[in-house]
């Protein structure tokens, strides 16, 4: 079975649209019209992101993530770090996904929460079972995983409406509560409605032609997520008894359940356990592939490289990545570090999100004439725009959420060691794998070619010029790549000293 753009659509539902089903409601603390322009502006920066991450896959389907651009645009040691970024983004993630989910079943079943170490193995396996079969298997499991998850909420949407109450939206106490700074604490709750779309672009060793099929499977995802974004919160809105209540509630979409199904809270909450554990299992898919693409450039263990031999699934990679997960599980659990974790999560996020954007307006200035299947309508306006809504979020994270930046300490912590290994390990025995090769190293030789220019025409020709391009060439030796008499090869830029 060949997959097609459906696939990536269903891929895309189902990683993202979890995160409709619960938690984003946290938000409404903040009032429902301040939140409303929160949800607003972040899904027209995830838009703007989508936009432009589909021009540069119709440019350069690269399934490592986006540590491949990174590496080429902002160097090998950012490149590197931005890699980490997004797999502890999808770990932790995962780990907060099932917790969830376990937490879900235990308000059906109390007795669950006895055994909820076996809940949360049996997640994981059951998830990694089809993940590492692949193929036929996977892709039609996923449809079927993105068709319950987005027919849920359409259920939910309609089966509401008998049930809504127009007055509600009235409210007026709460349609701004508190100040500025209660906005901006919940501004990044807003990204649960959309978070993990840009995990698409790791599909791009999944699919026969990438540089079409991502692009259009991502872009139907994304105007999916957002007509049911709005959906849902709308109707949200509606149900009786409106604010305040909603805002403490583990599955906002219960009250419009409850009622047209006259369920019991706990049964209805079961409902929302298919997107749960589809967000989750469509991350792991997402860091198993990075993991795979950093250990074939060596940046990590070759082992992470290695595929099923029936297969040709990476499941070194996705045990890994799997097995460091399961294990946080206890650790968050046993802490109750939940808000840090997500917080954290964001973190990696929204500086990946922004890193991605800057290596879009770097394609965009310096390779205007490179053929793209796709070009956003946007442009760099778009990804300057996302860009702002990354950063104030990222500013809400780190100052406005009440845990002494722990989170951020916990950050800068898991930095500073992926850069002591980067600078003790991978940055001696890195290269350039033959997917990059194929891919980015059109990128590295243009830049390399537009520093040389530079460097050459301030020195006009002195000794200078040659030494440091001798030097640049013996850098980009260090990554495997050898230079040759009808392509120059080095970055000054990129290449750690």
């Amino acid at each position: 079975m060949c997959p097609t753009s459906v696939d990536i659509w269903a891929v895309g539902i189902a990683v993202v649209i979890g995160g409709q089903y619960f938690s984003w409601n946290e938000g409404l603390a903040a009032g429902s019209v301040s939140y409303g322009i929160a949800v607003g502006a972040m899904g027209m920066a995830y838009l703007c992101l989508t936009l432009s991450m589909a021009e540069m896959t119709s440019m350069m389907p690269f399934a490592g993530g986006a540590y491949g651009l990174g590496r080429c645009t902002l160097g090998f040691f950012t490149g590197f770090l931005l890699g980490c970024c997004e797999t502890l983004e999808y770990i932790l993630y995962v780990t907060c996904s099932c917790l969830t989910l376990s937490r879900m079943l235990a308000t059906k079943w109390p007795e669950l929460d006895k055994c909820k170490y076996l809940v949360w193995a049996m997640s994981y396996v059951v998830a990694c079972l089809a993940l590492a079969r692949g193929g036929r298997t996977y892709w039609m499991w996923n449809r079927a995983m993105a068709a319950i998850s987005l027919g849920i909420v359409v259920i939910f949407c309609l089966g509401s409406l008998p049930f809504v109450d127009t007055t509600l939206p009235f409210q007026s106490d709460y349609f701004v509560v508190g100040d500025l700074t209660d906005f901006i604490e919940a501004f990044p709750k807003a990204a649960w409605f959309f978070i993990g779309i840009e995990s698409l672009n790791t599909l791009s060793n999944a699919v026969p032609n990438p540089k079409s099929t991502i692009p259009r499977g991502q872009l139907a995802s994304m105007v999916t997520l957002l007509i049911t974004a709005t959906w849902t919160y709308v109707v949200c809105m509606l149900l009786p008894p409106g604010l305040p209540t909603l805002s403490a509630e583990l599955s906002p979409l219960n009250r419009g359940f409850t009622r047209m199904f006259n369920i019991s809270n706990a049964t209805a909450t079961l409902l929302a356990v298919p997107a749960t554990f589809a967000t989750a299992q469509g991350f792991m898919l997402s860091y198993s592939n990075i993991l795979m693409a950093m250990a074939n450039s060596k940046l990590l263990p070759a082992f992470l490289a290695t595929r099923h031999t029936s297969f040709g699934t990476p499941v070194n990679a996705l045990v890994s990545g799997t097995m460091v997960s399961f294990a946080l599980c206890f650790v968050v659990d046993a802490w109750s570090l939940d808000q840090y974790v997500f917080n954290a999560c964001m973190l990696f996020a929204f500086t990946s999100y922004t890193a991605q954007c800057l290596g879009y307006i770097f394609l965009k200035t310096h390779h205007k004439t490179t053929k793209r299947l796709f070009t956003s309508p946007l442009g760099i306006g778009g990804a300057v725009f996302a860009m702002c809504v990354w950063v104030l979020n990222t500013i809400g994270i780190v100052a406005f959420q009440g845990d002494h930046q722990m989170s951020l300490i916990f950050v800068v912590l898991l930095v500073g060691v992926c850069s002591g290994y980067y600078h003790g390990y991978a940055k001696h025995h890195q290269s350039f794998s033959e997917e990059e090769q194929k891919i980015m190293l059109f990128a590295h030789i243009a830049i390399h070619n537009s520093a040389k220019a530079k460097q050459a025409k301030r020195s006009k020709g002195s000794l200078s010029s040659r030494g440091s391009t001798r030097k640049m060439s013996k850098r980009y030796l260090q990554v495997g790549v050898r230079p040759s008499s009808s392509v120059a090869v080095t970055n000054t830029t990129a290449i750690e000293s």
